[in-house]
């Protein structure tokens, strides 16, 4: 049977793009396994990432969901170390980290002011154009995962190139983050869940 050109290129095309979003996602979950020491036989359960691939300018707006399930013994040993840490804190995350996060205060005075600039009223608080800080904070908590009942977390944060520029660990909610990576161990379900995302 012969197989046009039309459709050659369209098989070729399709299987660019598998390829491309599988080195993508091996990219993303070995950069990310390096980063918090992931154990090697953690199984990957879940994994999003918008956008999939680099634009012009790099993946802008990146937004990352991994999960890992541990073994029982693994994840105790994951623990035990991360306890021993004085880097990691108990589960839930406190309003002040979660506020800097979504970095509120900053965006709240850039709105007023690209207002102001124009010479416009802004729109009446607690309106889809000028939210309230509540209203934010609970937007942004919802774009993360569920938090785990009981666990710990920690954050880390580059200020440029999450996934490449080296990190620091984000110890005090003393400023606004425009990136970050969050990870949350599950004590329940010895899973390691993580959120990566940038404002950039």
């Amino acid at each position: 049977m012969r197989i046009s050109w039309h459709t050659s290129w369209f098989v070729c095309v399709v299987l660019l793009v598998m390829l491309s979003s599988c080195s993508m996602l091996r990219s993303d979950e070995s950069l990310l396994r390096d980063e918090f020491k992931i154990p090697v036989g953690a199984e990957l359960v879940t994994y999003t990432a918008l956008p999939e691939k680099a634009g012009w300018f790099g993946r802008e707006g990146l937004k990352i969901d991994i999960t890992f399930q541990l073994t029982d013994g693994e994840f105790n040993e994951y623990v035990a170390r991360a306890t021993a840490s004085a880097n990691w804190k108990p589960l839930p995350i406190p309003e002040e980290f979660l506020r800097r996060m979504a970095a509120i205060e900053t965006v709240k005075k850039s709105r007023i002011q690209s207002y102001q600039m124009r010479g416009e009223v802004p729109p009446p608080e607690g309106s889809v154009y000028n939210p309230t800080e509540q209203q934010m904070l609970e937007s942004f908590i919802n774009s993360l995962p569920p938090q785990p009942a009981e666990g710990l977390f920690q954050i880390h944060t580059a200020g440029t190139d999450i996934m490449h520029a080296p990190k620091s660990v984000y110890e005090t909610s003393d400023r606004d983050l425009n990136d970050f990576m969050l990870i949350m161990l599950d004590n329940h379900q010895k899973q390691i869940i993580i959120k990566v995302s940038t404002s950039y």
